[in-house]
């Protein structure tokens, strides 16, 4: 009897294992750069996510990058991602990390920006949670700063002074955090963003999208980890719709 697995179960791994391979690297997302930042959560009380690292008000020190989807060189327009790694012990892994890339019209799919200053950063598909289906969103406080998409001039920006981003719940007028990013950091610092294995029980997939992200990361682990390819973590997969 044919097995009523759905195609990506085989297909979406073998994909992205030959992405990563091809790309020596993260299958998209290869261009990026690491920042420390200051997370302050504000007084909120609408929603409570049941999350004590975005419920409870206060500054915590988190892992941030930014990146461009398609690695297009320079300051060319790309969709660009902010990857953020929030302390979390109620996490698998002992943190969780949120993934967002500038999205456009649906709010599902993603989008070309000109700049990290510019773009609208959200996580696309929404999370399913208690309170209801939810999307993160993020925008920089200073839209004037971090015109250029090359994480190269966000990194000379943030050298010179820290770029600040506000995030948000779609659908609630109040902000939920405040992101700092104060400190560029060698490119040679590499760390396991990934969605996966950094997850919270509160936020979940619908079953399908779960199940097709898991195998894309599944597939880019193994493509960087080949013979022919160096040693890295990986990054966020942006060319599937994400939560």
């Amino acid at each position: 009897m044919a097995s009523s697995s759905p195609a990506p179960a085989g297909t979406v791994p073998s994909l992205f294992r030959r992405l990563a391979a091809l790309r020596g690297g993260r299958a998209f997302h290869t261009r990026g750069r690491f920042f420390r930042a200051d997370l302050r959560v504000l007084p909120h009380a609408d929603p409570y996510l049941g999350i004590p690292v975005l419920d409870e008000p206060g500054e915590r020190e988190v892992l941030v990058r930014l990146s461009k989807g398609a690695s297009l060189p320079g300051a060319l327009p790309d969709v660009l991602g902010l990857a953020v790694r929030l302390p979390c012990a109620s996490a698998a892994g002992g943190a969780l990390d949120l993934l967002l890339s500038t999205r456009g019209w649906p709010k599902w799919l993603p989008f070309p920006s000109a700049g990290f200053g510019s773009g609208v950063f959200s996580t696309l598909i929404p999370y399913r949670h208690a309170a209801g289906r939810i999307r993160f969103l993020a925008v920089a406080a200073e839209r004037g700063r971090a015109r250029s998409a090359d994480p190269e001039a966000a990194a000379r920006a943030v050298a010179l002074a820290p770029l600040d981003f506000v995030l948000g719940i779609e659908g609630y007028r109040r902000p939920l955090a405040r992101l700092r990013l104060h400190t560029p950091l060698p490119d040679g610092e590499a760390v396991a963003f990934d969605p996966m294995l950094h997850c919270h029980p509160a936020l979940r997939l619908p079953g399908r999208l779960a199940r097709i992200r898991e195998a894309a990361y599944a597939g880019s682990r193994r493509g960087r980890r080949s013979p022919a390819v160096r040693e890295e973590f990986t990054e966020p997969v942006h060319t599937v719709p994400i939560g």
